[in-house]
Order: C-alpha cells, then structure tokens, then sequence
C-alpha cells in the first residue's frame, strides 16, 4: 500500500525578502535583452534583478548552473 500523496500549497512571493525566506535565492533564469545595444541574454535571480549577461543562451545556463544556481525557464 502506497503512502497519500500530500497537495503542496501554493506560495506566493512578491518581495526579494519573501523570495529569500522561500530559498529561492538558489534559482536564476535568462532571457533575451540588448546589453551595450547588442542581442545577449540577461541573467536574473529569482526576483527577477539582473544579475550578469552573457552571449549565447547556453553560456547564460553555463554561468548560472557555474554559479551554483538552478536555472528555470520562463514564458
């Protein structure tokens, strides 16, 4: 007999404190910007603060999985 799944609860977070007191200082994402008016992908924590810049996107998921970031993707 298996275990009940347990629901988890939705949690929502506005401010950097909140996001920090969820551990989510831990996750980064990308997405394409100009930086210096060129095509690159900037580099944001989970608050959404630019936090570096790279080239490509895969040097942009290098750099965060290098900083010992979870990337995410988002829409």
């Amino acid at each position: 007999m298996s275990e009940p799944i347990t629901p988890i609860p939705l949690v929502f977070a506005s401010t950097r404190i909140e996001f920090a007191e969820l551990g989510l200082h831990e996750m980064a994402y990308a997405r394409q910007a100009l930086v210096n008016n060129k095509p690159a992908w900037s580099i944001h924590d989970a608050a959404g603060a630019a936090v570096g810049s790279a080239p490509t996107r895969e040097q942009a998921m290098a750099a965060i999985l290098q900083n010992d970031l979870i990337p995410h993707h988002v829409h």
